[in-house]
């Protein structure tokens, strides 16, 4: 009987070694399930099998799935092992599977302004689905409008969604939309209330790149002082689906102000809100937001209270807008609401006002009027030089009113209008020579081409009866509409700003507009958007689809043209678009299994100066087999392309090709080949000296190029580490880990990073990343000479240095 134990227990321990080394197909994620070497068409029917039946009691099930072949059942049965599904909390066993979207969530520090809190929120504690709205649909991740109208249709019906086999049959709904919904929703009441929340600390000692696009420009100019350290600490907690606050406090490198000094920069800002109040007949309040808050309706146009500039920011996909009213906990200091909001919901009615009193950093005239508000990081009161004697620091108070009024009578269909009023304490009136420090230059350079939008800043002189102090105003209103048709929607936006007093009369005042057509299948998609802004709309809280931000190509560039470094802030950081008017389309089909293409083509004309512009970029990816990726991009952009000889035109071309390695335990390796070149239009006097010999400064091109490799390597399943090194010379965008850097180097450099990221426990996380970059010498002088005593002259040994960087991010998160 003994042997008879060791024997099986050897055999059991044996079968366990043996299986350590499989993928437990009855408990495994999606992501895991996709490590299998078999076609992405047999894992989509294991996952079938897995929704419709529950789970696999055999390995020869396998065996009977129809289109599963013989000889890939029998690559699935030396790859998975079959054990019975584990019965644990969904909510803790959603986020063990899916914690690295979580942490994604909680680095995310901008371009998901207002969605972040409620994405975690709902990751962690999901909604029934069958209480949702359309909107609280919409705004999840990468859920298409079809697929929120899909949703609601179904239940506009009779029906209940009690499952996700309910959710995934859902006439309409994409497979994408059923699996970005399903993993933030439930299917039963649950009326329990738990606390859970929170805690996020990041510091660092570098700027972020405040509009990240991979076309965006440097700053080099600006030197910013590491200390005091960059910190950003945010606080989250919510009660059940009842109850949220939030709280965050912010410093940018190099600021230097009292935390308490009311005077000086506010750091600190946060919110209550209160959900799903019922008014029994009358209909029900959907939210209250006391505090500080972000409201963004429709595309864009009207309003949008973020202070992030995204370029080509559709909606769609993985650039979504908040639809709606959201607590404020975020980095943005510039464009945030403080104040009382509130959404109310009578049937198909929605009913959202809101009301905001805030402080807002502006450049004064010495007529205690101000000329532009004025976005800064870091905020300094005198500017980088310390000449700006008026201050640019909490000098101007706004105090904006408005309100959404939307209907949706059917589930397909919304309409609404949006407006808004804000009026200011001081005049509004632009004077040039405050910021321009050489104003020969100004509206007459032609490389500066664009002035004429600055020329269109919006003034103001007019009181109100709503408020004593008010001595400047600015209105706006507008309406957009959305309809779904099956497999297609229409949506879009036209917004209108009152310039000459008249409310109801629009006729003289400017508008700008936006509608789009988003077409889906399951294997295609095709977005179509034109969009067409006056040069006069001049909105400060518009945040639609643009390719660039306003003032771009304007004297606000060249920061040695102002009289303070500071005032370069007037393009750099520009939340608004530019004025253009172009249509767009992109498209993404996947013409096999193993090969994907997308295509993103925008041609446009800058209103300011009828610059026409022309930007085609395409992506390849090729995989054959799941654990391997060959990715393509090419991009072609250019200006003035029918015309060479402008001296404004320019033509880009930039080539990356990506090989990458997907290993074991979600190890990666990739490499990457870069190259781009950018031809400009030759001028004579940067090619030939005075008395015609050659120039040793400027030519006619600007290449970059670069060779880049990485890996990713999880040592268990709290720790891993994440790192790449790259050679490089030009100008390079990339992603490093977390953070959007871009780089440019007139000489071989060599840039690395390296990042550890552990799971000191179940709920708490801890992520360091450090940076350095190094150039070759570099030797700015051609020849220099000193007079000698005999009247000769003397050759002096050229200067050489060498410029290197190093940085530094570290992020710590704690949730309960």
């Amino acid at each position: 009987m003994k042997r008879f134990a060791i024997i099986f227990l050897s055999g059991l321990f044996l079968m366990q070694a043996l299986a350590a080394d499989k993928i437990d197909i009855n408990n495994a994620a999606p992501e895991e399930l996709r490590r299998l070497p078999v076609p992405e068409s047999v894992i989509e029917q294991l996952e079938e099998f897995l929704l419709y039946h529950g789970e696999f009691s055999s390995i020869y099930q396998i065996r009977e799935i129809p289109g599963i072949s013989y000889a890939h059942f029998l690559r699935l049965r030396d790859a998975v092992s079959v054990f019975p599904k584990r019965e644990y909390d969904e909510t803790a066993a959603k986020i063990e599977d899916r914690y690295y979207r979580l942490e994604s969530m909680m680095n995310d520090e901008g371009s998901s302004e207002g969605l972040v809190e409620s994405w975690i929120d709902l990751f962690t504690n999901p909604k029934d689905v069958n209480q949702m709205d359309y909107y609280d649909l919409l705004n999840l991740p990468a859920v298409s409008p079809i697929d929120a109208a899909a949703v609601m249709k179904f239940r506009a019906d009779g029906n209940t969604v009690n499952s996700a086999r309910d959710l995934r049959g859902i006439e309409g709904i994409s497979y994408y939309g059923y699996r970005n919904i399903s993993d933030y929703v439930r299917y039963t009441h649950d009326s329990t209330r738990v606390w859970r929340g929170y805690l996020t600390a990041t510091i660092k000692d570098f700027a972020g790149q405040i509009s990240p696009d991979d076309e965006g420009g440097l700053m080099d100019e600006i030197v910013y002082n590491k200390y005091p350290l960059d910190q950003y600490y945010k606080f989250y907690l919510s009660y059940g689906q009842k109850l949220n606050f939030g709280l965050a406090y912010t410093q940018s490198l190099g600021e230097m102000t009292p935390v308490f000094d009311t005077t000086a920069v506010p750091r600190i800002k946060g919110y209550a809100a209160i959900n799903d109040i019922s008014l029994g007949k009358l209909g029900r309040i959907n939210k209250i937001i006391a505090g500080d808050y972000i409201a963004s309706f429709g595309q864009g146009v009207v309003m949008e209270t973020v202070d992030y500039f995204a370029p080509r920011k559709s909606g769609y996909g993985w650039r979504k807008r908040l639809t709606g009213i959201s607590g404020d906990a975020s980095r943005a200091r510039a464009y945030s609401q403080t104040g009382i909001s509130g959404e109310y919901q009578y049937k198909w009615l929605y009913l959202t006002p809101f009301l905001g009193y805030n402080t807002r950093d502006a450049i004064l005239n010495p007529d205690s009027s101000f000329s532009a508000f004025i976005r800064m990081e870091p905020r300094v009161e005198n500017g980088f030089s310390g000449t700006v004697a008026l201050g640019l620091t909490n000098n101007v108070h706004e105090l904006l009113y408005g309100s959404n009024i939307r209907i949706q009578p059917l589930p397909q269909f919304q309409l609404g209008v949006t407006f808004y009023e804000s009026l200011y304490d001081r005049e509004l009136d632009f004077q040039p020579e405050v910021v321009i420090s050489d104003m020969n230059k100004y509206l007459q350079q032609i490389g500066n081409s664009a002035d004429a939008e600055i020329a269109a800043i919006y003034e103001s002189y007019a009181g109100s009866a709503l408020w004593k102090k008010a001595k400047a105003y600015r209105r706006v209103i507008g309406s957009d509409f959305s309809v779904s048709l099956k497999n297609v929607v229409f949506q879009g936006e036209i917004g209108v700003m009152d310039r000459d007093g008249k409310v109801l009369n629009f006729k003289d005042d400017p508008i700008a507009f936006t509608v789009n057509m988003y077409w889906e299948f399951e294997n295609f998609n095709f977005l179509a958007l034109y969009r067409h802004y006056d040069l006069a709309f001049d909105n400060p809280y518009q945040r639609s689809f643009s390719n660039y931000a306003r003032y771009k190509t304007t004297i606000f560039e060249d920061i040695y043209y102002l009289h303070d470094d500071i005032y370069g802030f007037l393009y750099s950081g520009a939340s608004q678009p530019q004025a253009e008017k172009g249509f767009y389309y992109s498209t993404r089909y996947q013409l096999s299994r193993a090969l994907i293409l997308n295509v993103e083509h925008d041609f446009w004309e800058r209103m300011a100066d009828r610059a026409k512009y022309n930007r085609l970029v395409a992506r390849m990816e090729y995989r054959p087999v799941f654990n391997y990726r060959v990715r393509f991009r090419q991009k072609w952009q250019g200006r003035y392309l029918d015309n060479f000889f402008t001296s404004n035109v320019y033509r880009s071309y930039e080539t990356i090709l990506t090989n990458e390695f997907y290993l074991s335990r979600f190890d990666r390796i990739f490499f990457d080949l870069i190259y781009g070149y950018t031809e400009f239009s030759p001028r004579a006097r940067l090619v030939y000296t005075t008395s015609g010999g050659a120039s040793m400064v400027g030519n006619a091109g600007s290449p970059s190029r670069g060779i880049r490799a990485g890996f990713t390597h999880n040592f268990n399943d709290r720790f891993k580490i994440i790192a790449s090194a790259m050679i490089y010379n030009g100008f390079i965008w990339n992603f490093e880990d977390t953070d959007f850097r871009v780089t440019d180097s007139p000489l071989d450099a060599f840039r690395g990073w390296i990042t550890l990221y552990t799971r000191v426990t179940d709920n708490m996380s801890l992520r360091f990343k450090y940076t350095v970059d190094t150039r070759l010498d570099q030797n700015n002088i051609v020849e220099s000479y000193i007079q000698l005593d005999d009247g000769g002259t003397l050759l002096l040994v050229n200067p050489n240095y060498r410029l290197s960087t190093n940085d530094f991010r570290l992020q710590i998160d704690y949730r309960f």
